[in-house]
């Protein structure tokens, strides 16, 4: 019955022939299964963008079948051999000679954190993301993580010395931050997105916790004051992380953001490994 059903994607050409560069979906909520590095998986929602490229003498794609396609891995853990896979079969899937097929998937992670005194553990979760490109025979795999932290001003610090060395008093300000991190990743190798959270957190030190008793904030309050951070040490404390993933990593980008709470403006900072034909600016993030 289908067969007889007109298909105008396949049986008209385009009126203007121009080639595209990537036509398909986004949006696309779905359940995947993510292995753990602690062990176990977790069953998350993620939003799922898929799309291939299409020559200029095609009308366009069946789109459906790039939905079709996703289904027969959705109970299997999402690693980078699945997406290598899928991104193959889009290929022959959608019927049009595509050499470029890419996918998306964005989530929320559960990382276990326990409080740094009183030693209370909940999950809290993370922006992650895992991204494939496939260009002829050419696979690229990406991840990225976006992760929150507090910096505490030196310069404000250095002010409420000077005013406790007068006579007086003040308290440093302090800033909400996140560090969004995306990195290339070598396609022999491994990577976790555990890793890279652990890796932001123990370079910056000052980090949120979902529970704080008042030992806890005494605690959060002394790191703090070991560690005051502007954005550019922020930035700087993660790229040297980042540079010693050497196996595992190819290319990597970075933007802290620090969210300032007296200043009407963000302070920002990025910074990418250098690589030729690698990352730059701002447009990967």
């Amino acid at each position: 019955m289908t067969k007889k059903l007109p298909d105008i994607q396949h049986s008209l050409g385009p009126e203007i022939q121009i080639p595209i560069a990537q036509v398909g979906v986004q949006n696309v909520k779905a359940p995947i299964i993510l292995d753990s590095m602690f062990g176990g998986t977790h069953e998350l929602l993620a939003r799922i963008a898929m799309s291939t490229d299409l020559g200029p003498t095609w009308k366009g794609i069946s789109m459906s079948k790039l939905h079709r396609n996703l289904i027969r891995y959705l109970d299997k853990p999402l690693k980078h051999e699945t997406l290598k896979t899928i991104l193959s079969e889009f290929k022959t899937e959608v019927e049009t000679d595509s050499n470029d097929s890419f996918i998306n998937f964005q989530f929320e992670m559960p990382v276990h954190k326990k409080s740094p005194k009183s030693a209370h553990v909940f999950p809290q979760y993370y922006e992650c993301a895992f991204e494939g490109r496939l260009v002829g025979t050419n696979f690229r795999f990406f991840q990225k993580v976006v992760v929150p932290y507090a910096s505490y001003c030196p310069c404000s610090s250095s002010l409420c010395d000077h005013l406790s060395e007068n006579g007086s008093k003040g308290y440093p300000h302090a800033q909400r931050c996140k560090a969004e991190v995306l990195v290339e990743i070598q396609e022999t190798q491994k990577l976790w997105l555990e890793e890279i959270i652990l890796l932001v957190e123990y370079r910056i030190k000052t980090i949120p916790y979902p529970i704080l008793q008042r030992v806890d904030e005494q605690e959060v309050a002394r790191i703090a004051g070991e560690n005051p951070l502007f954005v550019e040490d922020a930035i700087r404390r993660i790229s040297e992380g980042l540079n010693e993933l050497n196996m595992s990593v190819k290319d990597w980008i970075v933007k802290c953001t620090h969210e300032e709470s007296i200043h009407t403006s963000d302070a920002i900072a990025i910074n990418f490994k250098g690589i030729e034909g690698g990352f730059t600016g701002t447009i990967y993030l």
